[in-house]
């Protein structure tokens, strides 16, 4: 049985979704009287939303409207959906050339999430599934995502990271991760090497959208003894070749 939400967290999502059925907005008191909330608890709640930007109010009605965040959420689930529908058969594709766990993670910093793998049963499918979670600052998908991004968005990832060991090997320490960014940066792709998983060595490469925005990362990943010499080269060829045909399918277009 799901644990049960706090009240005001249950408010609060009550609250959105009748917002969003009155396509003229809403007031204070409407809301009030259809949830059965004391409006001094509105006032609170309602408070804590705009602030958030997930609602608005037009300054001389004084309607409430969703805001701009719910759209920024709805958009974000809306391009996960294409890019599974776009990237599955990519995905597909590097597995069968690779002949390693594939996968395509998307950025939820400070972590990263798969929204789509293939592979046949083995070890990594017990720690690599779709809707597994893993940091960012020590993944070969995370490091790939933040290798294409601003100073800036890598310092506030980091910022909200849990730097720590993982692995015996982890690299925890900022100045060491920018390093790795760097490198992963000038090649393209980015490798972790037992960092976030023992004895597992993976490599990803950023996909862009049409705006230059890295959105998600895409690569293969084996255990030590597999991920060498010619396998290793073919898989980093291999993973940027797939980085590329996402990235142009959902409409980048290099410099």
């Amino acid at each position: 049985m799901s644990p049960k939400l706090p009240k005001s967290a249950t408010r609060i999502l009550r609250i959105l979704e009748f917002i969003a059925t009155r396509e003229a907005g809403t007031t204070h008191t409407e809301i009030a009287k259809a949830l059965s909330i004391p409006k001094a608890s509105l006032t609170a709640l309602l408070a804590t939303v705009k602030e958030e930007g997930y609602v608005q109010q037009d300054p001389e009605s004084g309607r409430l409207t969703i805001g701009v965040q719910i759209l920024s959420l709805a958009n974000s689930y809306l391009r996960n959906l294409n890019l599974v529908r776009i990237g599955a058969p990519i995905v597909a594709a590097l597995y069968r050339d690779a002949g390693l766990f594939s996968v395509l993670a998307v950025p939820q910093s400070p972590d990263y999430v798969i929204i789509c793998a293939e592979s046949q049963p083995a070890l990594l499918t017990h720690s690599l599934q779709i809707g597994h979670r893993g940091p960012m600052f020590c993944s070969a998908a995370g490091r790939a995502i933040l290798s294409a991004l601003p100073e800036s968005e890598v310092d506030r990832t980091l910022a909200h990271s849990d730097l720590r060991k993982i692995t015996t090997r982890t690299i925890y320490e900022p100045t060491r991760i920018k390093r790795a960014l760097e490198e992963a940066n000038e090649q393209g792709y980015a490798v972790s090497n037992g960092e976030s998983i023992e004895n597992v060595v993976s490599v990803c490469a950023p996909v862009f959208d049409w705006t230059g925005q890295p959105i998600a990362a895409i690569g293969v990943a084996g255990t030590e003894g597999t991920m060498q010499g010619t396998v290793m080269k073919a898989s980093i060829e291999l993973t940027c070749k797939a980085a590329s045909s996402l990235s142009a399918k959902i409409g980048f277009v290099p410099v």
